[in-house]
C-alpha cells in the first residue's frame, strides 16, 4: 500500500516544482491526476471492449490510454502547453467519437472537457472557443443519425456508468480549485496581514529617527559647533563633555534596539536558543552601566544563583535584559537601590527587576509592551527611544517566553520576565522543595 502511495505521489508530480507559482503548481498536478484517471480505465475499458469485439471503440479507448502516457511525458519534459492541448484534444475526439459510435455517454464527458479547459486557461477567448467547439459536437451527436445499429452499440448500463462517472469529475473538478482558489485567498489575506503589520512597523522606526534620534543628534551638532568656536570655557566644557558622552550612548543602544528590531522581524529568522547562564551575562551587562550608576549613585544587589540556566537566544536575552536594566536605572531616584533576583517554576526561569523609582500608572503599564511609548525622560532627564520595551517583548515571545510589570507610581517597578528553564535544573529545584505529607 505505501509503495502504491509512494508510486502515486511522484506520477501525480510530474514536471511539478515547489519554485513555481501556487496556482500553476496545482494546474499542472491537476492535469496529471486527469491523465492518471484517464489511462487505467481507458486500458480497461479497452480490453473489455476488445472482448465484446467492439473493436473500434477498444482502439478509440487504447488511444486514449497512449495519449494520457504522452500528456505525463510533456509534463516531464516541461512543456505545460503542449500537456494541456493534448489532453483537451484528444479527450474532446475520442468522447466524441465513442458517443457517435456507440452511444456510450460520451457527451458528458464532452462537458468535463468544457469545463477542465476553463479551469487550465485564464484566457476568456480560449472559454468562448471551446464552449463553440463542444456545442457544436454535442449537437451533432443529437442531430446526426446511428452510425452502428443498436445491437452493437454499448448497454445502456455502461452510459449510465459513464454519466455518473462524468458528473462526479465535473463536481471533483470544481471543488478542487474551488480548494485552490479558497487557499489562496487565505494566503493573501495572511500576507495582506503581515504588510500592514510590517508598515506600521517601519512607520514606527521612522517615526522614532525622525524624532527621537535626529534631535539629540541635532543638540550634539550644536555642542560640537561651541567646541569648534572655542565659546566653552575649561569649567563648562567638562559638563558639556560628559552630557555628549551620555546622548552618544543613549543614541547608540536607540539605534542598536532598532536595528535588532528590524532584523529580528524577518521571515525565516531562527532563534538558535542554547543553555545560558545568566548570572555572569547581567553582571557584564551592569559593567556597561556603570558610569550611570556611579553618576546617580545606585547600589545594584544581584540575588542570582551561579548556576542559574534558561534557554533562550543568547543575544536576544542580553538585549532583553539590557533594555528593562537601563530602564531601571534610568527611572531610579539617586541613591537608590536596584534588585535583580531570580525565581523558577514548572517552565520557566523568572528574572525579577526592581526598582524604586517613579513607578508606573497601572492604567498605562498594560500598554507598555504593546506599542512604541512617546519619548520619555528618566529621573535626571535621561532621554529614551520608546521602542525598547515593544522590541523586548517580541524577542521574549520568539523565545517563548513571558514578561509581566507590577508598578506602584513614585515607589518603583518589578519586571518579570520568564525564559524556558533547563530539565536538569528542573529537577533540581523540585529535590530542594520539601514535600508535604
Amino acid at each position: 500500500m505505501n509503495q502504491f502511495r509512494k508510486y502515486w505521489i511522484y506520477f501525480s508530480h510530474i514536471g511539478a516544482h515547489t519554485d513555481m507559482p501556487y496556482i500553476d503548481f496545482k494546474r499542472v498536478y491537476m492535469i496529471n491526476l486527469i491523465a492518471l484517471l484517464c489511462l487505467f480505465p481507458t486500458i480497461f475499458f479497452s480490453i473489455l471492449n476488445l472482448i465484446d469485439h467492439r473493436y473500434i471503440l477498444s482502439a478509440i479507448n487504447f488511444s486514449n490510454s497512449i495519449c494520457a502516457i504522452t500528456v505525463l511525458f510533456l509534463q516531464y519534459n516541461g512543456k505545460y502547453n503542449s500537456a494541456k492541448a493534448t489532453l483537451l484534444t484528444s479527450n474532446s475526439v475520442f468522447f466524441f467519437a465513442g458517443a457517435l459510435l456507440y452511444k456510450n455517454g460520451g457527451e458528458y464527458f464532452l462537458l468535463c472537457t468544457l469545463i477542465v479547459s476553463m479551469l487550465m486557461y485564464d484566457n476568456r477567448r480560449v472559454h468562448i472557443i471551446l464552449c463553440i467547439i463542444v456545442a457544436f459536437l454535442i449537437s451533432l451527436l443529437y442531430l446526426l443519425p446511428d452510425i452502428l445499429p443498436q445491437s452493437q452499440q454499448v448497454p445502456r448500463s455502461r452510459s449510465v456508468f459513464n454519466i455518473i462517472n462524468a458528473l462526479i469529475f465535473m463536481v471533483v473538478a470544481v471543488n478542487f480549485f474551488l480548494d485552490i482558489i479558497y487557499k489562496n485567498m487565505k494566503k493573501i489575506e495572511h500576507q495582506r496581514h503581515n504588510l500592514e503589520s510590517m508598515n506600521r512597523d517601519k512607520e514606527k522606526i521612522f517615526s522614532i529617527i525622525a524624532h527621537d534620534i535626529k534631535s539629540p543628534f541635532a543638540n550634539l551638532e550644536a555642542l560640537v559647533f561651541m567646541f569648534r568656536n572655542q565659546m566653552l570655557n575649561n569649567t563648562t566644557s567638562q559638563e558639556y563633555i560628559q552630557q555628549i558622552y551620555q546622548q552618544i550612548t543613549q543614541q547608540n543602544q536607540a539605534l542598536d534596539d532598532l536595528l535588532q528590531w528590524g532584523s529580528s522581524n524577518m521571515q525565516g529568522m531562527d532563534t538558535n536558543a542554547s543553555t545560558l547562564l545568566i548570572k555572569p551575562m547581567i553582571q557584564q551587562i551592569i559593567k556597561g552601566f556603570k558610569d550611570n550608576t556611579l553618576s546617580k549613585q545606585l547600589k545594584i544587589n544581584i540575588d542570582i544563583p551561579d548556576n542559574t540556566q534558561l534557554i533562550a537566544n543568547r543575544d536576544h536575552t542580553i538585549i532583553i535584559l539590557r533594555n528593562l536594566i537601563s530602564n531601571a536605572i534610568k527611572f531610579s531616584y539617586v541613591n537608590g537601590n536596584i534588585n535583580i533576583y531570580s525565581s523558577m517554576d514548572e517552565l520557566y526561569t523568572h528574572i525579577h527587576i526592581q526598582d524604586e523609582g517613579i513607578g508606573i500608572n497601572p492604567s498605562k503599564s498594560a500598554a507598555l509592551f504593546n506599542e512604541i511609548q512617546q519619548k520619555s525622560f528618566g529621573t535626571e532627564e535621561e532621554p529614551g527611544s520608546g521602542v525598547g520595551l515593544v522590541l523586548c517583548k517580541d524577542l521574549i515571545e520568539r523565545n517563548k517566553g513571558i514578561v509581566n510589570i507590577q508598578s506602584t507610581p513614585n515607589k518603583g517597578s518589578i519586571f518579570t520576565v520568564g525564559l524556558p528553564s533547563c530539565a536538569d535544573q528542573l529537577s533540581q529545584h523540585k529535590e530542594k522543595v520539601p514535600s508535604c505529607c
